[in-house]
């Protein structure tokens, strides 16, 4: 058996030396890698297919990020019931400019009657413990009680002194008092802003738990923009940091902001944290969820290589880039890029400067690759 491989062996190299010699502008035989392809000079699909040369740019001010515009949070209020009822009454539409104070929803619930026993027992047990609180500091004072007995006194003072705290913690938060005969509770704003948005119907019975919110009010005024910075990035970053933000919507206008956090936790995955600028918008064109571009401003101190981004080709678990390897042989190569900014990605791996890339017409030689 040994010596018939060693016999055919020859013969395999020779076919392989003539697969490289044919003039067909594929020269792939059964022993090429199935990652690559080789065009031989002249070839008919050259003029399909450009090459560029990769090259590395300052970091700075040409560094964008891809993020959202959001709710400024510090500026935003999400209004809950808390108390279970049902809804009397709606006093403001999506879109209606409040105060602070201003009630919003009226609500019926039969807990109201409850609440205000509950607050006015609290009051007289608190009255009555402080005057037993008194009597026994009078009769310490007489040595006619012993010390254990004031302790005793002075620790169920300080307990209805809590509870009636407590019950009328809850009906300041209805906006009512104990003694109010009202039969409805009506819930406030409690920032001024704008009415972005009502989930709640005439009618519809409200629960203290509800996972979603009544009513969202936010001053739209200011806006924070959300985007996630890569980790070789982080160093050109840091609180103050002037932006410009732009968005699909006006694509010839920018809006200027500054960083106002950046995260303290990497993703693992994308190896990227999270940025928060806040962005003033006081004629509130710039509306939350649009998608938006951030330029960092004024900083530098790195390179970075970015290519077109048709020169990347995308699976679902890979993007690659073909390179041009020389001698009309070119390769496929898995790299990591981050996302499509005006036309062009930035590699983060898998590509260095001076290598030569397909820079157009990497689909079709993708296809003659994987045609072999």
């Amino acid at each position: 058996m040994m010596r018939r491989f060693l016999k055919l062996a020859p013969l395999a190299v020779a076919l392989t030396g003539c697969g490289h010699q044919d003039g067909n502008a594929q020269a792939a035989t059964e022993s090429s890698p199935l990652d690559s392809i080789h065009l031989a000079a002249g070839s008919s699909k050259l003029p399909f297919v450009k090459i560029e040369e990769v090259t590395e740019s300052d970091v700075g001010a040409g560094t964008t990020l891809t993020g959202r515009v959001d709710f400024d949070e510090d500026h935003t209020q999400r209004v809950a019931s808390p108390i279970d009822g049902r809804a009397a009454a709606l006093l403001v539409s999506p879109g209606d400019r409040v105060k602070a104070g201003q009630a919003l929803i009226q609500l019926t619930s039969p807990h109201v009657g409850q609440l205000q026993s509950d607050a006015q027992k609290a009051e007289q047990d608190l009255a009555v413990a402080q005057k037993a609180l008194d009597r026994a500091h009078k009769l310490q004072q007489d040595g006619a009680i012993s010390d254990k007995e004031v302790a005793q006194t002075e620790a169920d003072f300080r307990k209805a002194k809590s509870d009636a705290a407590s019950n009328a913690a809850q009906l300041h938060a209805l906006g009512i008092s104990a003694s109010d005969p009202a039969i409805t509770v009506a819930l406030r704003a409690q920032i001024s802003g704008t009415v972005v948005e009502r989930n709640v119907l005439v009618g519809q019975e409200v629960r203290a738990d509800g996972a979603s919110p009544l009513v969202t009010i936010s001053d739209l005024g200011t806006v924070w923009v959300l985007a996630d910075v890569y980790e070789q990035d982080l160093k050109l970053i840091q609180t103050g940091t002037t932006v410009h933000v732009r968005v699909p919507a006006y694509p010839d206008q920018s809006f200027d902001g500054t960083v106002a956090h950046v995260g303290d936790v990497l993703d693992p995955t994308s190896h990227t944290v999270k940025l928060r600028c806040v962005v003033p918008n006081p004629d509130g064109r710039l509306k939350p969820e649009m998608f938006a571009k951030i330029d960092l401003v004024g900083t530098g101190g790195g390179k970075a290589i970015y290519i077109p981004s048709k020169a990347v080709l995308t699976d679902s678990e890979h993007a690659r880039v073909i390179v041009d390897t020389g001698g009309g042989t070119f390769k496929m190569r898995v790299v990591s890029v981050g996302p499509d900014t005006d036309g062009k990605v930035r590699v983060l791996s898998g590509l260095k400067a001076g290598e030569r890339i397909v820079s157009e017409g990497a689909l079709f030689l993708q296809g003659e690759i994987d045609g072999q």
